[in-house]
């Protein structure tokens, strides 16, 4: 194989190399913000619940000091009944009873619901908080699986653009800045004939130039794309 040709494919091949890389670079800073989104939407679930927890306890805890409100208010009544003369205060004073009776009653039914509520989002919570504590783990772990994988990519960067120097160094000047040209403007550089087609651009390329690369006769370049063109014997 010709020399230039065999250095430019080492090229592309890392160059291609690094293309992967930089985009799963790219790519694994969002995987990772998104795992952290994740588990910061697993505590907000948890904590809305526990919120809601602490509200209905501190509801219930209102509806039993106004129980105990009313219960202090039918004490005064009663005693107030042994001191009534008139059988109007006795009957107004017994309507007033009814109406604190019939809303401890109402509160009692207000409690009951509020208790009903409390240990329902207690075992919520507790659930939730099992589900909560194994999934904040395994995306912990994933978290640290990509961290880890960035700094292997990153470290494999390195080793990659020092191996390119070392080819790049090794391929004439005006070559090597042709290749770069049409990198940078194709995407590849090198394309391989198949049968007398540019797998570049998928264009048929004229019989004098696919005969010349098939014998190895110099470096040619596709007409329509400008790609290098390479033989590889099936």
């Amino acid at each position: 194989m010709d020399t230039d040709i065999q250095l430019l494919l080492e090229l592309q091949e890392i160059d291609q190399q690094i293309s992967k890389l930089k985009k799963l670079k790219e790519q694994i800073p969002q995987e990772i913000e998104a795992l952290k989104k994740q588990k910061e939407e697993l505590i907000f679930r948890f904590e809305k619940i526990h919120t809601d927890l602490k509200k209905a306890e501190a509801l219930k805890r209102e509806k039993e000091l106004d129980i105990q409100s009313y219960e202090d208010r039918i004490q005064k009544i009663q005693e107030a009944l042994e001191r009534v003369r008139t059988n109007e205060e006795y009957k107004a004073l017994l309507r007033e009873k009814a109406q604190i009776e019939e809303m401890i009653m109402e509160v009692e039914d207000e409690i009951l619901s509020l208790m009903e509520e409390v240990e329902k989002l207690k075992e919520e919570e507790q659930k939730l908080q099992q589900i909560i504590d194994k999934e904040k783990e395994e995306i912990d772990k994933k978290i640290s699986e990509k961290e880890k994988e960035l700094e292997n990519i990153e470290q494999q960067l390195k080793e990659l653009e020092e191996k390119r120097k070392d080819v790049a160094s090794r391929i004439k000047p005006q070559l090597l800045s042709r290749y770069e040209l049409v990198k940078n403007k194709k995407g590849t550089a090198i394309a391989i004939i198949d049968s007398d087609t540019c797998t570049g651009c998928f264009l048929i390329i004229p019989p004098k130039v696919y005969s010349s690369v098939v014998k190895g006769e110099g470096l040619l370049t596709c007409p329509h794309c400008g790609r290098f063109l390479y033989y590889q014997p099936k």
